[in-house]
């Protein structure tokens, strides 16, 4: 199963980004000072960059996971209440999950696994279930497996409850992401501002650099682009700990 909590970059992964991040360096530096061994302040920064990269992949995949669980919950209500057992409902969803979102599906190489160990491996289908829960992480998906873990144990009406849960947790879904719109939409407006001095920089550069070569040219000059690039890293992370909502 996949941890959501987690992700490792690949090998190509890995050159995409350190090249990426070396030419992000190259054109600050040469922006802000026209001097490219300032480039080499990103290597003590490489870490943090790459932590702050991968924690915006992980968020990512977490959304795309429970798009595809939106779509999974109606499927799977679907097919049990046309008498499917759990098992011959996840082995309906796999195909359509992949037709719908491909084959960087998460969801379908994870309920593929959990058919298998059911099929093959004559696992219980709730301890499956739980551990796909449990290494997804998201409460919606811990909420669908306790009832349905509830509904088995207790006897109760499973298709009834099913159904109810997964009205209840598409709802929810829904509200979290109209909420994450407006985060998404506010996010973009604080980038514009955080992109401004660059590019009133650039601007300058290119239209006026008799006007603007005394910032590098000078001591003075430096110290100020020092903080108008200090300043702006506290931009960018005050907009990132404001749109930082738990949903």
């Amino acid at each position: 199963m996949t941890d959501l909590s987690k992700y490792e970059f690949s090998r190509n992964e890995n050159i995409i980004f350190y090249s990426c991040l070396a030419a992000s360096g190259l054109v600050v530096s040469y922006l802000m000072y026209r001097n490219l061994l300032f480039a080499v302040l990103t290597v003590p920064l490489a870490g943090k960059i790459k932590g702050f990269v991968t924690d915006s992949i992980i968020k990512n995949r977490r959304r795309r996971y429970m798009a595809e669980f939106k779509d999974f919950l109606f499927m799977v209500s679907t097919a049990i209440g046309a008498g499917r057992s759990m098992k011959d409902a996840i082995s309906e969803s796999v195909p359509s999950l992949l037709n719908i979102y491909g084959k960087r599906s998460i969801l379908a190489g994870d309920l593929s696994k959990a058919y298998e160990r059911m099929e093959t491996g004559g696992e219980n289908d709730v301890s499956v279930l739980r551990d796909l829960a449990d290494a997804s992480g998201l409460e919606d998906v811990k909420d669908f497996v306790t009832v349905y873990t509830i509904c088995k144990t207790t006897g109760a009406s499973l298709i009834t409850a099913l159904s109810k849960a997964a009205g209840v947790i598409m709802e929810k879904m829904s509200i979290d992401r109209e909420i994450e719109e407006l985060v998404r939409r506010k996010e973009s407006e604080g980038l514009v501002i955080f992109a401004m001095p660059a590019l009133i920089i650039l601007f300058l550069n290119l239209t006026a650099p008799d006007y603007i070569a005394p910032l590098y040219e000078t001591i003075a000059g430096r110290i100020i682009m020092t903080a108008v690039l200090a300043s702006n890293i506290g931009i960018y992370a005050m907009i990132q700990r404001i749109t930082n909502v738990e949903i």
